[in-house]
């Protein structure tokens, strides 16, 4: 599935194996999540949700987006007095090792998340059924909050851990290669997660079965030569 440079991908529907985030269907599973406490992530990750600037920027844009829903605050000028993430100023960050284009390995993020304020953990998995409980238990923890302080002091708006997967479109049925997502609740009834695509020109946010998606971080990456995997992140205590 090779992009053609002239080619527009606007709109393009999702495979039959994916629900889109404006049905009647989504509308269910999203209710169901927010009342049994799946969907802790969705109201700060959808007040932050923004769309990608440039076609390689989706690993820029979720960061973004996470680093606000994280509230942190950016502590440093661009162009205004702004405190907002974007992924054009994250374009304008130094990279590790003298990189000088966006990041969009792992490692790269994970760097950047860092540099940021954020502490971020990366999971490559392989295909055995212990990596899968493990990305199972990380969504249901993270989508859950079950890391979220108890004290009365606690704001619960800001979701203390939040998670980007990485993965192949192709393995998903879509058009591209390597993309990120934030991952925005988890509906258990159907072994879904709701994904917010920084590419909203190309795919509406939308449902993915948990299996499908676990499967789509397997191939390797041709740029690091490892397969891609997920990041959970959480705000640096100061």
């Amino acid at each position: 599935m090779s992009a053609d440079p002239s080619e527009s991908f606007y709109g393009c529907p999702l495979p039959e194996n994916l629900l889109d985030y404006r049905s009647s269907e989504s509308r269910t599973r999203l209710c169901r999540t927010l009342q049994t406490g799946y969907a802790v992530p969705f109201l700060s990750l959808s007040s932050c949700y923004n769309i990608q600037s440039q076609r390689t920027y989706c690993g820029l844009g979720t960061l973004a987006i996470i680093l606000n829903s994280l509230q942190i605050d950016l502590r440093r000028r661009w162009k205004t007095t702004t405190g907002w993430y974007t992924d054009k100023l994250l374009d304008k960050c130094v990279y590790k090792d003298g990189l000088k284009e966006p990041g969009t390995t792992l490692e790269e993020f994970v760097y950047l998340a860092e540099c940021n304020g954020a502490i971020a953990t990366i999971v490559r998995p392989n295909n055995s059924i212990v990596h899968f409980e493990k990305f199972i238990q990380s969504l249901e923890r993270v989508c859950t909050g079950a890391e979220q302080p108890s004290d009365e002091n606690n704001n619960d708006e800001i979701p203390k851990e939040l998670i980007a997967i990485s993965y192949s479109r192709q393995a998903v049925g879509q058009f591209g290669d390597g993309h990120y997502s934030p991952v925005a609740a988890l509906d258990r009834e159907t072994n879904s997660v709701l994904m917010l695509d920084t590419a909203r020109y190309k795919y509406p946010p939308h449902w993915i079965p948990v299996e499908l998606i676990f499967q789509a971080m397997l191939p390797i990456d041709v740029v690091t030569g490892k397969s891609r995997g997920y990041i959970v992140l959480e705000a640096k205590h100061e």
